[in-house]
């Protein structure tokens, strides 16, 4: 669980397919070329991911992830009686 970088709402998510914005920790912007190096990726919710996945359709850009992760990660949790 971690809170999401876009809305700061506290969720649950699966670390290795959660979407993620890297972000230069000093800054809390995303990080200059030359201070790559220091930047930390810092999950976000299905909420934002959607909401911005809006925004990029709109914009004719390519979408944030492909598929839902969030969904699959309930799947796999409620298959393994980890939540019901």
């Amino acid at each position: 669980m971690s809170h999401c970088i876009g809305c700061g709402r506290l969720f649950m998510f699966d670390p290795e397919w959660v979407v993620s914005v890297l972000m230069d920790p000093e800054t809390g912007w995303y990080p200059e070329p030359d201070r790559q190096h220091h930047a930390v990726r810092e999950p976000a919710c299905h909420f934002c991911v959607r909401a911005a996945n809006v925004e990029r359709r709109t914009r004719g850009l390519p979408l944030g992830y492909e598929g839902d992760t969030y969904a699959d990660l309930m799947e796999r949790l409620a298959r393994d009686g980890l939540w019901s």
